[in-house]
């Protein structure tokens, strides 16, 4: 009987484990991939540039996991790419400009991969919702003014 009541709370567990992750998308880990989701499925790009062993790509990968920072399913495709490839760090670079120093690197980009906002380093849930708010009244060309200042 013990066996049995130790098996079944196991079982709920385990059920109950990936019902806790179902709230935020599932990351596309390559730019390449993202861009031709997001031009083929007309969302924004919401991408996170960062390493694995940064603690605050982690809080971030987090918020988003949670759905603490809300990316509909419907409106954005999510990118998480790590910086320590060079090939990454390269195309992300050439297509990207986001100031600052502190990873990770968050852009959001329209359809086209066009940058229509980007921060650095930490934010609480709040502020990347004010940020994401923020990116999706811009247009391109609102946010090529601004990084050009």
């Amino acid at each position: 009987m013990k066996a049995l009541r130790m098996v079944l709370i196991a079982v709920a567990l385990l059920w109950s484990v990936p019902q806790g992750f179902a709230k935020g998308p599932v990351a596309v880990t390559d730019l390449d991939k993202a861009l031709e989701q997001a031009k083929t499925e007309k969302k924004l790009l919401f991408i996170q540039y960062g390493r694995e062993a940064c603690g605050n790509c982690q809080a971030l990968r987090g918020y988003v996991a949670k759905g603490e920072v809300k990316l509909s399913k419907d409106k954005f495709v999510y990118a998480d790419l790590n910086c320590d490839d060079k090939t990454t760090a390269a195309a992300f670079r050439k297509m990207f400009k986001v100031e600052g120093s502190t990873l990770p690197f968050v852009v959001v980009a329209d359809s086209e991969g066009k940058q229509l906002a980007g921060r650095t380093g930490f934010g609480s849930p709040a502020e990347y919702k004010k940020f994401l708010t923020s990116a999706q009244t811009k247009k391109p060309a609102d946010a090529t003014k601004a990084a050009a200042k």
